[in-house]
């Protein structure tokens, strides 16, 4: 799932592009291709049409990022909230439709991970912003931009790790959830937003905490070293275009580079390459989601 760092990526892209264009007309086959028992988002159809005739004509102002979701601000009021979940990714170019299928001319836009196009916003500059989902699983909704901040779509959401964090919110944040696994904590969206499993296994590798330990039992120093190694990962990763080791890609299709620096991520069985560790890499489910660590240094 795309995290802080890929969802970033994602807007700096579409904040180059989108501002003062006009939203001309949507398309999408979410409706006829998915069960969903929700009658707010766009896959439903009466709310796809609801969304529809309150977005065409509008103009993007700008996009921004909140947790793990894409907010494209129009004028009037209105705010698309995009979550693209497991294996979404906006892409950006020139599309034709042909039959209920979305192809572009442009090489990357083609690849394989790119060709699940299962919503295309057309755009005034005969361009297209599509979105690609090959799993199906995303959220697209529309919400008055005054409700930012209260909507039920992000109002439970906990702070910024990359917005003036400071340490004694981030323990006040740790401490809602004292019996809680740091790993599990660590990507509780309500404590901290946009961390997930990427991020929360480098973060605890760097600062050599087991994913196991729980809240409770880390001293000071262990949760000011974890926020010093989440704010560094965390802006590494946005200067590296995010993690592409799966679906992600960014809006002109491309890879993201974090996935050739994981120093635990999806590395079973390796060396630990921490400097005089002996250790070698383990994979354990936690709280439902894989978790990587070091057999050594990790306690």
């Amino acid at each position: 799932m795309p995290e802080l760092p890929e969802v970033t990526t994602t807007v700096n892209g579409l904040n180059e592009v989108l501002p003062r264009l006009t939203i001309t007309d949507i398309w999408t086959d979410y409706f006829l291709r998915t069960k969903n028992k929700r009658t707010d988002t766009i896959k439903n159809k009466k709310y796809f049409e609801y969304f529809k005739k309150e977005i065409v004509g509008e103009k993007v102002k700008k996009a921004e990022r909140r947790g793990k979701n894409v907010l494209i601000h129009l004028t009037h009021g209105k705010t698309i909230l995009i979550h693209m979940k497991m294996t979404g990714h906006l892409l950006y170019g020139k599309y034709k439709k042909s039959g209920e299928t979305w192809r572009s001319e442009d090489k990357l836009l083609r690849v394989p991970f790119n060709q699940f196009v299962h919503l295309v916003f057309t755009m005034s500059n005969g361009k297209h912003l599509a979105f690609s989902d090959m799993r199906k699983f995303a959220k697209v909704v529309l919400f008055e931009t005054d409700s930012r901040d209260t909507t039920s779509h992000l109002a439970d959401l906990g702070p910024e790790p990359l917005d003036d964090l400071t340490l004694e919110t981030f323990k006040t944040r740790l401490q809602t959830k004292p019996e809680g696994k740091i790993k599990t904590v660590l990507m509780d969206q309500s404590v901290i937003a946009g961390i997930g499993n990427i991020y929360s296994d480098e973060i605890l590798w760097e600062t050599g905490i087991h994913p196991e330990r729980k809240v409770k039992k880390l001293k000071e120093i262990e949760i000011k070293d974890m926020l010093k190694a989440m704010k560094k990962i965390l802006l590494a990763s946005i200067k590296m275009g995010g993690d592409s080791m799966s679906d992600y890609r960014d809006i002109y299709g491309q890879k993201g580079n974090l996935q050739n620096a994981h120093k635990v991520y999806r590395r079973v069985g390796e060396k630990c390459s921490k400097k005089n560790c002996s250790g070698k890499i383990l994979r354990k489910i936690i709280g439902g989601r894989s978790s990587h660590f070091c057999s050594n240094h990790q306690k």
